[in-house]
């Protein structure tokens, strides 16, 4: 395979669906990875989270991560799906030539344990949108069509087609996220914790989904906690982690021989499962050690340890990466003690990559700014109450200030009056932006690191949805305002304070979506006032210099 981007491309549009019902299938993949090392700043030191990690995985077979926690799980998945970067070391191989992260990240999808959707589409607009954003532009409508069709029947979702996302329950939740996922119908899918809060019957049956999605000749691997004998027949193949290291990896028949080999004695009628957890939790003795090494021999060929050198190198590089912005691409050297892997060839790049967008920008943001006025439509009542608000408060000023703009005596009354306008107008807009964010950060965050859309289209979305409220708002405000007030029966003062109005809301509401999506509600909340303070001092309104 050639070191290209697109000769990692897997063909999906137009795929359809198989005789059998299900996705065509894939051709045979193998994804193999050798002395991977992860490590991570906590507390401003370096620790090693993935220690010298070696093993393989193959298309057709579904593969259970096992460990206690705190063993390296959800860490192993970041690292071979290639969203984390930083930190990262070793060699990774998609069918036999070094992984390209930006070539890979187009023929792979992660599915976290908390998959962000949005709460008021409909499982069929979900999917829509999904496939109008994930495909290219010039995929007909009813290629699209077929495939959101294909999907929600194989994964058995027409009696919750219609259904709001908020009312799908946690199985139901599971398999919508893998349907958004088949849209583009990627050969590796990473899975973390895909029965985590489901009953048993809901876990077998994702399992038994993604051993279906495993036949068709995907490679499918998933962290899986503590699973039942039942769940634990349907996967083809185990990773066992320990903290940090790989205890074993391979047939899930071989597991319970391998550990038994090594000196553990299975007890008759035992979960494989739970035996293997107590392996995993065990102290790391020299039978646990023997494990982790017979593992490396296993797929990295004979093990040896780094020397001092090496390690120090690492270490230096893995600061150097993470102090430096996540898309500076840095060569991380592997572990191991030969010239050849050394050698700039056998180097392993890791990046923070995100695959560029599959539609033009014009196009996504008319697909984002429709999402986003059909999620408004169904949250009426919130609409409703900011404008019942900006009147009733817009009448209470006009009473309290009641035709102060005829009396030449109170014109600094009439200032105090015009700077409740401006405060109350933008942190009437500020606030809500900074209270809604919560809800679309999750979802952005996932859509965005998987190249659906670009920012700039995503915040000109949010504006041009939002244009309806940063209009209707501070124009009725401002109207009943000033004319309650008597101010100057001019249409052009009338026409320059509207658009300052207009102007303190867009300016209001994206510092509130910029801080709502930077920092946590409530120090969004508390930052916006005090930041806003310096400008309401030196405004003019209490205070001139000369």
């Amino acid at each position: 395979m050639p070191n290209k981007d697109d000769a990692m491309e897997i063909e999906t549009i137009g795929s359809g669906s198989s005789a059998n019902g299900n996705l065509l299938s894939q051709e045979k993949f193998k994804l193999h990875f050798s002395n991977v090392f992860y490590t991570a700043k906590q507390n401003n030191k370096l620790v090693t989270i993935l220690n010298d990690i070696c093993g393989e995985l193959k298309s057709g077979r579904l593969t259970a991560v096992l460990g206690p926690s705190g063993a390296g799980k959800t860490s192993i998945l970041n690292v071979l799906s290639g969203f984390k970067a930083s930190g990262v070391s070793g060699k990774i191989t998609f069918n036999g030539e070094e992984r390209n992260n930006l070539a890979y990240r187009k023929v792979s999808s992660y599915i976290p344990q908390d998959f962000a959707l949005l709460d008021l589409l409909t499982v069929q607009e979900t999917m829509s949108d999904s496939v109008d954003l994930k495909l290219p532009s010039e995929t007909k409508s009813e290629e699209k069509e077929k495939i959101v069709n294909d999907i929600i029947r194989i994964l058995n979702m027409e009696k919750c087609r219609h259904r709001l996302v908020r009312n799908l329950s946690g199985g139901e939740r599971k398999r919508l996220s893998i349907a958004i996922e088949l849209v583009t119908n990627p050969p590796i899918m990473f899975f973390d914790e895909p029965t985590s809060g489901l009953d048993s019957v809901s876990s077998l049956q994702i399992i038994n989904y993604l051993k279906q999605l495993a036949l068709d000749g995907r490679i499918i691997v998933c962290v899986i906690h503590q699973p039942s004998s039942k769940l634990m027949k349907l996967f083809d193949d185990v990773i066992v982690m320990s903290r940090g290291n790989m205890v074993y990896s391979g047939p899930k028949a071989d597991m319970i021989p391998t550990f038994e080999k090594a000196g553990f004695t299975f007890p008759e009628y035992y979960n494989p499962a739970d035996f293997a957890l107590e392996v995993s939790s065990e102290e790391h003795n020299e039978q646990i050690l023997n494990l982790i090494e017979s593992n490396k021999i296993r797929y990295c060929g004979t093990y040896t340890h780094p020397n001092e050198d090496e390690t120090d190198a690492i270490d230096e590089n893995t600061k150097i990466l993470n102090n430096s912005n996540n898309h500076t691409t840095i060569d991380v050297p592997s572990h191991s003690d030969t010239e050849s892997r050394r050698s700039a060839h056998e180097r392993c790049r890791f990046t923070t990559i995100r695959p560029e967008a599959k539609v033009g920008i014009y196009r996504q943001m008319v697909i984002l700014t429709r999402r986003s006025l059909r999620t408004m439509s169904r949250n009426l009542i919130a609409v409703q109450l900011r404008v019942v608000v900006h009147v009733i408060v817009a009448a209470l000023v006009g009473a309290v200030f009641w035709d102060i703009g005829n009396d030449g005596a109170r014109t600094l009354t009439n200032i105090s009056c015009i700077f409740f306008i401006i405060m109350f107008i933008f942190f009437g807009n500020a606030m809500p932006s900074i209270l809604l964010c919560p809800q679309d950060t999750p979802v952005f965050i996932r859509e965005y690191l998987n190249g659906w859309y670009s920012l700039r289209a995503y915040y000109a979305s949010k504006l041009t949805s939002d244009l309806p409220m940063l209009l209707i708002c501070p124009t009725l405000f401002t109207a009943i305002i000033y004319f309650m007030t008597s101010q100057p029966d001019d249409a052009l003062r009338f026409a320059m304070c509207w658009v300052v109005s207009i102007i303190l809301a867009i300016v209001g509401h994206f510092m509130g979506l910029a801080f709502g999506s930077i920092f946590e509600l409530q120090m969004a909340i508390l930052l916006v006032p005090g930041i806003s303070i310096p400008f309401m001092i030196f405004s003019g309104f209490f205070y001139t210099y000369s």
